[in-house]
């Protein structure tokens, strides 16, 4: 059988069509036949990602986008869609007390991975420093989250933060014992897109204060120099670190915030391990003491609590993994989502699943990377991808 080339050969060399004719007729068929084919691929390419169920596209998989390209994932397989329309920006609004409720306790579960697939020529132009280096530290996305978790980039933080982009007196305050001071410094490395101390790994507690005050240093020297850069600071150290009554500590949070409930200074505090021990090893002390502050808190709007973390066993603190199990667990039924007039944000499960060699030094107190994570996840709380 001859070829459609052949054929058209033949035709030609019989004399049966005017050579130049031909050959124009024959290049828009040519040209017709690549726009069939370019239609046709595109509409079932659309057709493909209008059919797949909902379950399949996760936060994770679309991260960035920009004017002319989609990243999307298709049944685990990375795709680019060239889009000629242009894509507006995404807008990242704060969200007000009580803030929005990830979950708590079984729902939080989650295990650690990396996806180094995530970084490739492709995908580098769409992923910020942040993002690059949460893909590829790693990150611990319960399933319960998979379809809406957000990894922010550190120009999304910083606007959803913002008092100035948002519009509204918004400060952010941590406070609390050394596991909050390590979530202030994770959440500076995102908002100021570099890691504070050149990504030095946290030993002991002097140079976990030195470093706090590096942070906070540079924090604010940025925002001297960007009227768009949030206020976040870390304050009330000495009264809110677990050792004094927590009224001491929601007296402190009153003076610098006064008794307004507008909701939009957010307190960020964690107290858990240092009340355990000051109430004498009493579980359900610690328990009702921690609760107190937060009906306290609950009358001014202003307060989200940060659960304690997962502590694998010690010799020198034999029963501190499984007591601090006890105080987590005695606050679950009175905190969000049980109990959305307490917010909480539980950062518990996803250190108790950190177990790889490089998670933590002493059991307790986590690696950098770790409180990153957990700083992205109380970004998840406080903002929304629009």
């Amino acid at each position: 059988m001859s070829s459609p080339s052949a054929i058209s050969r033949r035709n030609l060399g019989a004399g049966t069509i005017d050579n130049d004719h031909g050959d124009r007729s024959d290049t828009k068929r040519k040209r017709c036949g690549k726009i069939c084919i370019a239609i046709t691929t595109l509409c079932a390419l659309w057709l493909q990602v209008q059919t797949l169920p909902m379950q399949e596209m996760s936060a994770q998989d679309v991260q960035n986008v920009s004017n002319r390209t989609i990243l999307t994932k298709i049944n685990n397989h990375a795709m680019m869609i060239d889009d000629d329309i242009p894509i507006p920006q995404r807008r990242i609004k704060f969200i007000p007390y009580p803030h929005k409720t990830l979950g708590s306790g079984a729902s939080m579960q989650c295990q650690w991975e990396t996806r180094h697939n995530y970084i490739n020529a492709t995908t580098t132009s769409l992923l910020d420093f942040t993002q690059r280096n949460a893909y590829t530290e790693g990150i611990c996305i319960p399933p319960t989250l998979n379809d809406t978790l957000h990894i922010f980039s550190s120009k999304e933080a910083v606007e959803c933060l913002s008092s100035k982009v948002q519009n509204r007196n918004i400060r952010v305050i941590l406070s609390g014992d050394s596991y909050m001071k390590q979530l202030y410094i994770g959440l500076a490395d995102i908002l100021m897109s570099k890691h504070v101390r050149k990504n030095e790994e946290i030993m002991g507690g002097a140079q976990r204060s030195a470093f706090v005050s590096n942070a906070q240093h540079w924090m604010e020297k940025r925002r001297e120099n960007n009227e768009k850069f949030p206020f976040v600071q870390y304050r009330c150290e000495g009264e809110c670190y677990g050792r004094t009554e927590m009224d001491v500590c929601s007296r402190c949070i009153t003076q610098f915030s006064g008794n307004t409930t507008r909701g939009d200074d957010v307190w960020v505090v964690g107290v858990g391990v240092h009340t355990y021990y000051r109430l004498n090893k009493q579980v359900d002390t610690a328990v009702q003491h921690i609760l107190h502050f937060l009906d306290t808190e609950a009358q001014h709007n202003r307060t989200i609590y940060v659960s304690p973390p997962n502590y694998s066993h010690r010799e020198d603190y034999p029963d501190q993994s499984s007591s601090m199990d006890h105080v987590y667990r005695g606050l679950l039924p009175h905190v969000a989502p049980e109990n959305p007039a307490h917010p909480f944000l539980d950062v518990y499960q996803l250190t108790k699943s950190c177990q790889m060699e490089n998670c933590s030094f002493d059991g307790g107190h986590r690696s950098r990377y770790v409180n990153r994570w957990k700083a992205q996840l109380l970004l998840n709380t406080l903002c929304e991808v629009q």
